[in-house]
């Protein structure tokens, strides 16, 4: 891990604030560490999550500060991660899994990949145009599908959903848009449908249910159990969008979701990884207050959320100290 030490002077000053500014670093700046925190979408609750455990961990803190940045999603915070261009990210159980192992798209292993704390799973939702006649995945044949960025949660898992159902790439109009840009598209009649993986009563998708008539697909168990199968133990897990989450929405959806997790690599100092769990885990009430999402790190789901890879030196004791019991990783 790269870290520079800035003096004081005016060219180390400047050094530092555009290390700062790009995130290529971690800096130290008179004894502060300074940490960039990939996260997802900016109108996402994984950008909302960041932004309250930055907000708490920072606050009347001196030696330490966490500034969270948008991204494209986890492959490119996992890449980020290993060009130091990021120290914290948010990563998804099945994807880190991969990464750790050098599977799938990761050409070589990220040994040195660790977690530090789950936060919450993050639901994988579909949401169609009222006027769109699709009630299943199965549906969505010939229509105009939104998939997120190459490299997306959602661009991997909605695919793995429509696959289990037998429609396949080039089956239907695919379209790789920020969330953004999706939820313009199905806001103005340029989409048919659009797909995410973030927290129940995100922003993006509160707006669009204020201003366009949609609704929600479910994804029965079958289909579940197809993506599970497709997918390491513990990277998906079932989970219901309450009904009323989102405006005009009766009743609740069934659908999936897939545990996030803050990483960072083996090198990153103990005293940060103490630090940050200690300052958020004993203020969940002050971080709530940032984003609700936040209430959704609770001890029941920790102790259920199965280690993609090993725990980071400090993490576990932290956890343990604060009143988590966090299972332990097995290969």
């Amino acid at each position: 891990m790269t870290v520079i030490s800035k003096k004081g002077s005016l060219w180390a000053g400047l050094l530092g604030l555009a290390a700062t500014c790009t995130f290529g670093t971690m800096t130290l700046a008179q004894d502060r560490t300074e940490l960039g925190l990939a996260t997802s979408a900016s109108g996402g609750t994984g950008y909302m999550y960041a932004v309250a455990v930055a907000t708490v961990v920072n606050e009347d803190s001196e030696d330490l500060k966490i500034t969270p940045f948008p991204s494209a999603g986890v492959v490119e915070n996992d890449r980020l991660l290993r060009g130091d261009e990021a120290q914290l990210i948010l990563h998804t159980g099945g994807e880190a899994y991969d990464s750790y192992r050098g599977k799938g798209r990761y050409p070589s292993a990220a040994t040195d990949l660790r977690a530090i704390l789950p936060i919450y799973a993050s639901l994988v939702q579909i949401v169609a145009s009222a006027d769109t006649e699709a009630a299943r995945p199965g549906d969505l044949k010939g229509k105009r599908v939104g998939l997120g960025e190459p490299g997306s949660s959602a661009n991997t898992y909605v695919r793995q959903a429509l696959e289990a159902e037998g429609v396949k790439d080039g089956d239907y109009d695919a379209r790789p848009n920020s969330l953004t840009e999706q939820v313009a598209g199905v806001r103005d009649g340029n989409l048919d449908v659009l797909s995410t993986v973030m927290g129940a009563g995100a922003p993006a998708l509160q707006d669009l249910a204020t201003s366009r008539d949609v609704r929600w697909i479910s994804v029965s168990s079958d289909t579940l159990q197809a993506v599970m199968e497709m997918n390491p133990p513990g990277a998906v897990v079932p989970v219901t969008i309450p009904a009323d989450t989102y405006a005009g929405q009766d009743s609740a959806v069934q659908t999936f979701g897939v545990p996030i997790w803050i990483m960072g690599r083996a090198d990153l100092p103990d005293t940060a990884v103490t630090q940050i769990l200690t300052r958020f885990l004993g203020n969940m009430d002050r971080a709530s207050e940032v984003h609700p999402i936040v209430k959704n790190t609770t001890k029941d789901f920790v102790a259920g959320a199965t280690p993609p890879v090993p725990w980071h030196d400090a993490a576990v004791n932290a956890l343990k100290e604060t009143g988590y019991a966090p299972l332990p990783f097995k290969e």
